[in-house]
């Protein structure tokens, strides 16, 4: 789980996309090892309330309220939907590629000022982590930020005591950069933030579909 900045567009043109325009959806669909990115649709309503209902989630992500109802489900599926069409964000489902109800989600925000520039972000229910789902997908989006979107740097943020999702990080070849002093805006004041990054060239970047 981790938690990062969330861009607007201002029709900037980036290298093999518009923003402003739609970003269309990976064709073929991202995945690897059993795992697959897909769009959130509607019917994934029931198992993000129940995901989602898991204090821990927002306490290391304070964009997730708590406690979380089924309208705040919609209002996320509609916002990905949003994002999409306006090519401001690209939210995924990280599923089982047999099918079945979604592991967590992960999306990559895209710079309004910068257009090389983007951040990633995701979480996972609670009983899809320690599995390597997250690491998957994040090396997935990764690929796709890069290969396809012409992304020169993605950004990771977490909170410091977010143990779990910094070797996430890692294990997908993101370098620890530091603390970001009162770097995020809470209900309850600013908090810390520990900044990795991952680019193009960077040696220690793991492939997209290992």
């Amino acid at each position: 789980m981790n938690c990062n900045p969330n861009f607007n567009l201002k029709g900037t043109v980036r290298p093999g996309i518009l923003l402003g325009m739609p970003l269309a959806f990976p064709h073929p669909a991202l995945a690897a090892e059993g795992i697959v990115l897909r769009r959130p649709v509607p019917s994934d309503v029931p198992w993000v309330v129940a995901a989602c209902s898991d204090r821990e989630l927002s306490r290391y992500i304070p964009g997730i309220p708590y406690p979380y109802s089924q309208s705040d489900a919609r209002a996320f599926i509609e916002d990905a939907g949003r994002g999409w069409a306006g090519g401001s964000d690209a939210a995924f489902v990280i599923a089982h590629a047999a099918g079945g109800d979604g592991l967590g989600t992960i999306g990559l925000h895209l710079s309004a000022d910068d257009v090389g520039l983007a951040a990633v972000g995701y979480w996972l229910r609670r009983e899809a982590r320690g599995h390597g789902a997250a690491t998957i997908a994040v090396r997935l989006v990764s690929g796709w930020a890069f290969d396809e979107l012409g992304i020169k740097r993605l950004n990771l943020i977490t909170v410091p005591e977010n143990l779990a999702s910094q070797r996430v990080a890692e294990r997908a070849g993101f370098t620890r950069e530091g603390i970001l002093r009162a770097w995020m805006p809470t209900r309850d004041g600013r908090r810390d933030s520990v900044m990795f990054s991952l680019l193009p060239g960077d040696k220690n970047r793991k492939p997209s579909d290992p």
